[in-house]
């Protein structure tokens, strides 16, 4: 009776990392040499504002920043689209027609920075920047949970990071 309960343990594979997770870790991390870790963090907080964020969280200590802004998500393609069902929905008579209010309405973009000092080198830190985003519809429900993996996006804010902190660092 027992015997059925015992298992063969933990699959081999259960605690290995998909590639894919290694490559999107490979696309949110550099290498970056500043003076200290205050003056990345100060050069981050520099950019999110530039960049319209607002400031949640600051964990000096830890190397930790949290910033959110909440922006339009509206695609006027969905809403031609979303109109004509409402319009197919009442012409036939339809009660409760309201594809409309499905439609994207706003979504708000979360995004955490990690700032740690290399083990390798002193003066070059590792910096992990993640980006996730939330879509709402118009009755402010989420529509769509997903984090961004785009290499492109996160090229950009590495270089922003990095010419804010070329003028931090210069301006002392």
């Amino acid at each position: 009776m027992l015997a059925g309960c015992v298992t063969g343990g933990i699959p081999e594979q259960a605690f290995r990392l998909e590639e894919s997770t290694v490559e999107v870790r490979n696309v949110q991390t550099r290498k970056l040499e500043a003076p200290s870790e205050t003056a990345i963090l100060a050069a981050t907080v520099a950019v999110l504002q530039d960049m319209e964020f607002n400031i949640d969280r600051i964990e000096k200590p830890l190397g930790i920043i949290s910033a959110s802004k909440v922006s339009d998500a509206d695609d006027a393609g969905e809403k031609r689209g979303l109109f004509f069902l409402d319009l197919l929905c009442a012409a036939g008579g339809g009660s409760g027609c309201d594809n409309m209010s499905t439609a994207k309405d706003e979504q708000k973009l979360i995004l955490t920075m990690v700032v740690m000092p290399s083990l390798e080198r002193s003066g070059e830190y590792s910096v992990r920047i993640t980006m996730q985003r939330i879509i709402f519809d118009k009755e402010d429900r989420v529509k769509i949970m997903e984090r961004i993996t785009t290499p492109e996006i996160y090229q950009q804010a590495f270089d922003n990071l990095r010419q804010s902190l070329f003028l931090e660092v210069g301006e002392r």
